[in-house]
């Protein structure tokens, strides 16, 4: 695939590199000659012909980037991370000059259970479970729709188990916010806000190309932006109907694909390097719903993608999943007092008989075996599953109390 030289296109590579060849996680920052300079400095020289905006296969471009990493080089590195220091990386042309600087964040060494994960999967010492949570430690996390409901639970969780995570929402002030907020609960600064319009192409790669330049790639994203609009078929006008696909639908596939061509890049760094995408789907996305088709509609769209994408990106170690929740009752897409679900239902007469918005919640409840809505630590023990389990892609994974049941 052929791909523009730039910093961006480089840096998921570089990541990939020091991944595959220090067995560490880190970010990778784009930076310029007049940033202050790091204690711990390491030049790499590219002897192949690499131009900066010259368009090049991505293949191409990381085996150059390979060649320039020598043992020596390996092994400091190694030991510059492990203390913890930043590193300024400084990657020289053949005449000299340095054409794509960065600085080196050092995150996480990474679990020696990783290599046996490929090499040898059914090595007894696997047999014991990690735990779950420890599985995105040291991790780069991206949520979109993150700033509030199921996407501010999930990415706290994120926070708290370890990971460094982009706060993606297409209210960028209350993304900021709630990233500031949570560095401030975790006590670090690895919380980045980015606004983000799933159903805009352009907005989308704008994202993805502020995550390439700051944080140098990713492991996993967490597609959970979407909306819903309830309507019967009779009534809802085509407009509504077309919204929520293009949110749900058309937005998951805008995620997926950039974040698939990032993630490429950077398994081309580290071809042993397992990624992951993840939708936050709906038990609507299982099962029909009443008054709801556009919404259902979408969801089931959206399992359909999910399979097809697992299939073509197995190839790059890109594990796609999709988690389908019960109803999150507690959240603003249940109960905002003016456009929240329990509104919508009872406005649109979905609840039989039903005189206020506490009727709704009771009907929705007794649906549930287990009595009780879905909550963020529910969502997050399945995505803490789905990231520590290296052998499933494809998958719709019902979380409902018991309300959908797989057949």
């Amino acid at each position: 695939m052929n791909v523009k030289v730039s910093p961006n296109s480089i840096a998921p590579i570089l990541r990939g590199l020091v991944l595959a060849e220090a067995s560490f996680s880190c970010m990778v920052k784009s930076c310029t000659e007049g940033q202050p300079c790091q204690k711990a400095r390491l030049s790499l020289d590219v002897d192949d012909d690499i131009l900066l905006n010259a368009e090049i296969d991505d293949a191409q471009l990381a085996s150059a980037l390979r060649k320039a990493f020598r043992p020596q080089d390996v092994q400091t590195l190694r030991s510059w991370l492990s203390n913890g220091e930043d590193i300024r990386v400084d990657l020289v042309g053949r005449d000299g000059g340095v054409f794509a600087p960065y600085i080196l964040v050092p995150l996480e060494p990474l679990d020696a259970r990783h290599r046996l994960e490929i090499e040898a999967p059914g090595d007894e010492s696997l047999l014991p479970s990690a735990a779950r949570a420890s599985v995105v430690k040291g991790k780069i996390a991206f949520v979109t729709g993150g700033a509030q409901g199921f996407g501010a639970e999930i990415a706290r969780g994120l926070a708290q188990s370890g990971a460094v995570v982009w706060i993606a929402d297409i209210n960028l002030p209350a993304a900021q916010r709630f990233a500031q907020k949570l560095a401030a609960e975790v006590g670090e600064l690895r919380v980045y806000a980015v606004d983000i319009d799933v159903s805009d192409e352009t907005s989308v790669q704008r994202a993805f190309e502020l995550v390439a330049s700051t944080t140098g790639g990713l492991d996993l994203v967490v597609s959970n932006a979407g909306i819903l609009k309830a309507g019967s078929i009779l009534e809802q006008p085509v407009k509504d109907f077309r919204l929520v696909n293009e949110v749900n639908y058309v937005g998951f596939f805008n995620v997926a694909q950039h974040a698939a061509r990032l993630f490429r890049l950077q398994w081309l760094g580290d071809p042993d390097w397992y990624t992951d995408i993840i939708q936050i789907n709906s038990k609507s996305g299982l099962e029909g719903s009443n008054k709801n088709g556009a919404y259902a509609g979408s969801k089931f769209g959206g399992v359909g993608l999910v399979q097809s994408f697992a299939l073509e990106l197995v190839e790059y170690r890109i594990k796609v999943n999709a988690i389908c929740p019960g109803n999150f009752f507690d959240g603003p897409l249940w109960s905002d007092p003016q456009r929240g679900l329990f509104v919508q239902y009872l406005n649109s007469g979905k609840v039989p008989g039903a005189r206020t918005v506490e009727d709704v919640r009771r009907f929705y409840e007794a649906k549930i075996p287990m009595k009780r809505g879905c909550y963020g630590p529910d969502v997050l023990k399945a995505i803490y599953y789905l990231v520590e389990q290296v052998y499933e892609t494809g998958q719709a994974l019902p979380v409902t109390g018991g309300q959908v049941m797989l057949h």
